[in-house]
């Protein structure tokens, strides 16, 4: 009963198309997939305190203002606001902030790099926490990255740089591979190709050189199997470690290489644990007294 008290979260259109789902749905006739999504969107403002705001053809634009974000999701299937649940419900980087703000002082102007940005949630996240910071966020798949656009541009990230391409250990081409899990938008995975493309792969030092990131205060990495590149390719340079303080990665095991990757930041005197699907970490030599 709550969800049919509440249209005011949506508009007149979005209203009618509600009453028609429940009508539908009490007299058990068939219900399309867009009903479905709709109706689900619906309970998503619900459970967010969110209010939608602008509708086009392909996307809704909605306020929540408990968390004072705005954001624009798609209308069509997608992993958008199984996101937003990850990162604003269950808050899957709160232990990230917690663990950099124990070993770290906290001036709210940091260096961040969200590589695998999606459509920028974490990156929306982090500056609530890290207000007035300095933001790299890649992402190579082109539906998320104009999705990543708006997001970063309509709350407030002004010192963001937004970058379409993927995380690797050198500058050359990718291709975008839907393989991965359950190929959502948020499994998209790449691979190098000797073909020209309209996906680029860049170094963490060429990021870090082009945006004159001299240290890197948090580095969130969710690359869908691309962190087996950057951390155990031999030609991959690794030495942004020494100047990075606090890392988060996904390590997706069906790439074989988390020890790999434990012993090379164990090699830069990494502290590390685990926190749910992300292994985080401070480097010892970086970390403050307080």
């Amino acid at each position: 009963m709550i969800r049919k008290l509440q249209f005011y979260r949506l508009n007149l259109k979005n209203t009618i198309k509600i009453f028609y789902f429940l009508f539908c749905r009490f007299f058990k006739r068939n219900i399309t997939d867009e009903q479905n999504q709709l109706y689900n969107f619906y309970f998503h403002l619900i459970r967010y305190n969110g209010y939608l705001k602008k509708e086009d053809k392909d996307y809704f634009t909605s306020f929540y203002p408990t968390l004072d974000i705005t954001i624009r999701v798609r209308k069509r299937t997608s992993s958008d606001l199984r996101i937003f649940e990850l990162i604003f419900y269950y808050q899957e980087y709160k232990e990230v902030v917690a663990t950099f703000k124990k070993y770290f002082s906290n001036d709210n102007a940091l260096n961040i790099i969200d590589a695998g940005s999606n459509i920028g949630l974490a990156s929306v996240y982090f500056s609530k926490h890290f207000q007035n910071s300095s933001l790299i966020a890649i992402e190579p798949d082109t539906a998320n990255f104009n999705n990543l656009v708006f997001n970063l541009d309509n709350n407030g990230l002004q010192n963001s740089f937004k970058i379409k391409g993927g995380l690797w250990s050198s500058n050359t081409n990718l291709k975008i591979i839907a393989d991965f899990r359950d190929k959502q938008d948020w499994s998209f995975r790449v691979e190098e190709t000797v073909e020209e493309s309209d996906v680029k792969a860049y170094s963490v030092q060429y990021l870090m050189k082009q945006y004159n990131f001299d240290t890197i205060d948090i580095f969130k990495i969710d690359i869908e199997g691309s962190e087996k590149e950057i951390f155990t390719n031999p030609k991959s340079d690794t030495s942004f470690l020494s100047i990075t303080k606090c890392i988060v990665i996904e390590i997706h095991d069906e790439f074989d290489c988390r020890e790999d990757i434990y012993k090379v930041l164990t090699n830069y005197n990494f502290e590390f644990h685990q926190h749910g699907e992300l292994t985080v970490g401070i480097n010892k030599n970086l970390k403050e007294l307080f």
